[in-house]
């Protein structure tokens, strides 16, 4: 792929990860709220920080979100007197509480919808899906709640299955990895 070409597919990429985290920025100021009240600024420096700054938003970006949760009822604000400047804080509301549990369920389903996607792509379809990515990739694959109370052997065919579907997926993987090395053994051999 030629640089000119590399460089336009970053730009698209670049405009819809744009675009995807325009569409998060009002749930991560209700989770951020969830913590504390809190003003603009340190909600700016929040999100940066929990979000390993892949989300850095701006003061332009943040406050319309503001405004637009503060007219839905989602988060309200007092202000005070900082010097001689004005500062809002800005809280939750029990209505931005309970829109936030229900946003967290609809990205919960995203997330699951894309991880069917992935699944499909790389041909794993006929199993039942992890609840998540971190379900299937996490730390807990192994010895995880799902195993607390159950008996050895429902124990035994929940990890068969993990181990199944992760075979699964090493194997494809190994087949991208070999396929991308002949690949380059190819190009190697073009370019002498």
């Amino acid at each position: 792929m030629s640089k000119k070409n590399s460089e336009k597919i970053d730009a698209i990429a670049d405009a819809i990860e744009h675009s995807m985290k325009k569409g998060h920025i009002s749930t991560l100021i209700l989770l951020a709220l969830e913590k504390g009240p809190s003003h603009g600024y340190s909600l700016m420096h929040t999100i940066k920080e929990d979000t390993y700054e892949v989300w850095n938003p701006t003061a332009s970006s943040l406050y319309p979100h503001l405004s637009s949760l503060t007219e839905k009822g989602l988060i309200e604000f007092k202000a005070e007197m900082d010097g001689k400047r004005e500062k809002k804080v800005y809280e939750i509301t029990d209505k931005g509480r309970k829109t936030l549990k229900k946003l967290l369920e609809r990205q919960q389903n995203m997330r699951k919808s894309l991880l069917s996607m992935i699944m499909s792509t790389i041909g794993l379809t006929d199993f039942s899906l992890p609840n998540d990515f971190e379900d299937l990739f996490g730390p807990d694959l192994i010895d995880d709640a799902s195993l607390i109370g159950k008996t050895d052997d429902e124990k035994l065919k929940i990890l068969t299955k993990r181990m199944l579907v992760l075979s699964k997926i090493v194997n494809k993987l190994e087949n991208f990895v070999n396929e991308i090395n002949q690949r380059i053994e190819s190009l190697k051999k073009e370019n002498k």
